[in-house]
């Protein structure tokens, strides 16, 4: 069984970047309605360069790829994760 410490939560990203991705479906009449999905692209941990110690946030490598959705649009938003319940 592991332990979860310090040294773990340390590793844990704080952050996550999502879309909101718009759609639209069809009812049985034919008839379309507009909806939206939100889909996580990636996750981040908060970083200091060591440089200039300015704040930036590494994102993952394993990321989805960010496409248009059916309006055309790109909407991206950033959140920080919370692991306290």
């Amino acid at each position: 069984m592991t332990e979860n410490n310090e040294t773990q939560n340390s590793n844990r990203p704080t952050r996550r970047l999502i879309q909101e991705k718009a759609f639209y479906k069809f009812d049985a009449n034919g008839n379309k309605h507009r909806e939206t999905e939100t889909i996580e692209i990636s996750r981040g941990w908060d970083q200091v360069g060591k440089e200039n110690g300015t704040p930036y946030i590494s994102w993952a490598n394993t990321t989805i790829p960010v496409l248009p959705d059916a309006d055309g649009k790109i909407v991206l938003r950033t959140f920080e994760i919370n692991y306290e319940e």
